[in-house]
């Protein structure tokens, strides 16, 4: 393929090489519009330099690179499947084709995290949260920045949400949950975290009911979990570029959540949200008045 080649050169070429490369994948479908002299005035080189590169890639020149350029970059932009979650993008791809591999990986992500959804566990653990005075949620990964989230919607409509950032301050409230009144959601990929499920343990033990966010296969957490909402197993703990997946997952499960949570009474929670706003709104326009 063209583009692998381009980006083989994109190390391996020489110096002048290297330079196309990098220049025409970053202009990217924009090459319609240049011609080879305006390339070769833009890198300070001959045409006959571009004229030779596009040959080697055998092209009987550079029109007919080109085209063909062009036309693999649409095709790529527009075929996407079974994207890495691991490794979604390669060393030199242009932006554009990025961002629809990472477009086709959340969408896949999305649709297998929803199939393995559980009605039962679903509608469980909507039950066990809303009828909390107080959700505790932590994370052994980097997850806790949608947890935030959760919490501010949650806040929003009268539910007290707290995020530990430290293990070892939920293990403190885990050991002094009160029955019926705390529930824990407990984030963790592999299930297997320690401190993680020192924490899940302790909130049993004291009737606590918790709730895991973790990956698919089973794992001791979800064994542990009163319920286990899973995410797809796809992805390696220490060999990926960005916890795609479980970032993914973690973010449309906790929001599927506050959904469910929002559904189960929705004039109320709506009219505690607007409240919120409406307060928010007068909070705004009074430092404005301060201010001016």
């Amino acid at each position: 393929m063209l583009l692998q080649d381009l980006m083989s050169l994109r190390t391996t070429g020489s110096a002048v090489e290297q330079e196309l490369v990098r220049y025409l994948l970053e202009a990217g479908e924009g090459i319609g519009q240049v011609s080879a002299r305006a390339i070769a005035r833009e890198l300070h080189i001959a045409p006959s330099s571009v004229v030779r590169f596009c040959k080697r890639l055998g092209f009987a020149g550079y029109y007919d690179f080109r085209d063909a350029f062009r036309l693999e970059l649409r095709h790529a932009a527009e075929h996407y499947e079974g994207v890495d979650p691991n490794y979604p993008f390669e060393l030199g791809e242009p932006p554009i084709v990025i961002s629809r591999k990472i477009g086709a990986l959340y969408r896949e992500i999305v649709d297998e995290t929803l199939e393995h959804i559980d009605d039962r566990a679903l509608g469980r653990a909507t039950r066990l949260l809303a009828s909390a005075l107080e959700i505790v949620v932590t994370a052994s990964g980097v997850q806790l920045a949608f947890a935030e989230g959760f919490k501010n919607k949650m806040l929003k409509i009268g539910h007290s949400v707290v995020v530990e950032s430290r293990v070892e301050a939920a293990l403190y409230r885990a050991a002094h949950a009160r029955r019926g009144e705390t529930a824990l959601i407990l984030l963790s990929y592999s299930g297997e975290s320690g401190r993680i499920l020192r924490v899940a343990r302790l909130a049993r033990e004291r009737s606590a009911p918790v709730i895991a966010l973790t990956s698919s296969g089973g794992n001791t957490l979800s064994r542990i979990a009163d319920v286990a909402l899973v995410v797809p197993s796809r992805e390696e703990v220490e060999r990926n570029l960005g916890h795609f997946a479980m970032n993914i997952a973690t973010a449309l499960l906790l929001d599927i959540l506050y959904a469910s949570i929002f559904n189960g009474d929705y004039a109320e929670h709506y009219a505690a949200r607007m409240e919120m706003n409406r307060l928010g709104s007068r909070s705004g326009s009074l430092r404005s008045g301060r201010d001016a």
